[in-house]
C-alpha cells in the first residue's frame, strides 16, 4: 500500500523583531509563513486509507515532535565530504551539521565556509520528490541556562531557515524552524566530545510522494 503524507496545517506566524543580534550580527524580521490546508478531514488524526489505497497521514505538531534524530544513517559520499551526516526514515530525511561547521561559538551568524556545505544539503533536498514541508531544528548543549541555549538554539535555526530561502532557493513557505535548545542531547553533556555532538543543526525534510 502506498503511503503520502500530505501537510494538515500550518497557518504559523513566526514573529521576530529587527535587531543588531549580539550572537553574530543575525538580522531576524518578521515572517509570516503560511501554506493551505490541503489535508482531508477526518474524525480524527490517525492515518486514513482513501479508496485508491493510498494512506493519507497528516503531517502536523505530533508528526515533528515524533522525529527520530537516531534513525538509520544513510552513507552519502558528497555528504560526507563536507561533514553533513544523513539518517533517513520512509517518512522524512534529516541533515545534520555541528556547531563548528556552521557557527563559531555562541553565535548565530553562519559561517562562510559552511555555505557550500549548505548548498550540497540543498542540492539533495531538490532531488526529494513532493516538495515536504521542512523543519530546521537548533540545539545546544547544556552548559549554560535553559533560556540562553533555546534562544540561542532560535536564532541558529532561523539562520538556517533565511539562508535556505534566500540563497538555496527553496520556497519559504516549506520551511519552519523549531529551537530545541538543550533538550534531545545525542550524547553526554559530561564531556567536550558529547557536548560538541549536541551543538547542531538539523534539517528535516517530510516524505509526500
Amino acid at each position: 500500500m502506498k503511503k503520502v503524507l500530505i501537510p494538515a496545517f500550518m497557518l504559523t506566524t513566526v514573529m521576530f523583531s529587527a535587531c543588531n543580534d549580539p550572537k553574530g550580527g543575525v538580522k531576524e524580521d518578521t515572517l509570516e509563513e503560511a501554506t493551505a490546508d490541503t489535508a482531508v478531514m477526518y474524525d480524527d488524526e490517525n492515518a486514513r486509507v482513501d479508496a485508491d489505497g493510498v494512506e493519507i497521514k497528516q503531517i502536523d505538531e505530533t508528526f515533528w515532535n515524533d522525529v527520530d534524530f537516531e534513525a538509520p544513517v544513510v552513507e552519502v559520499a558528497v555528504l560526507k565530504g563536507v561533514d553533513v551526516e544523513k539518517r533517513a526514515t520512509e517518512d522524512y530525511t534529516i541533515y545534520t551539521m555541528d556547531e563548528e561547521v556552521m557557527f563559531d561559538t555562541d553565535k548565530a551568524a553562519i559561517r562562510e565556509n559552511a555555505e557550500p556545505k549548505l548548498q550540497e544539503i540543498v542540492n539533495e533536498i531538490k532531488n526529494i520528490p513532493g516538495d515536504g514541508p521542512i523543519r530546521v531544528y537548533g540545539f545546544t548543549d547544556a552548559r549554560a541556562s535553559a533560556d540562553y541555549n533555546m534562544e540561542l538554539s532560535q536564532e541558529r535555526a532561523q539562520s538556517v531557515k533565511q539562508w535556505l530561502q534566500d540563497k538555496g532557493g527553496i520556497d519559504a513557505s516549506r520551511i519552519s524552524i523549531q529551537p530545541m535548545g538543550e533538550k534531545a542531547p545525542v550524547a553526554t553533556n559530561e564531556t567536550p566530545e558529547g557536548r560538541q555532538q549536541n551543538r547542531r543543526v538539523a534539517i528535516v525534510v517530510a516524505t509526500t510522494e
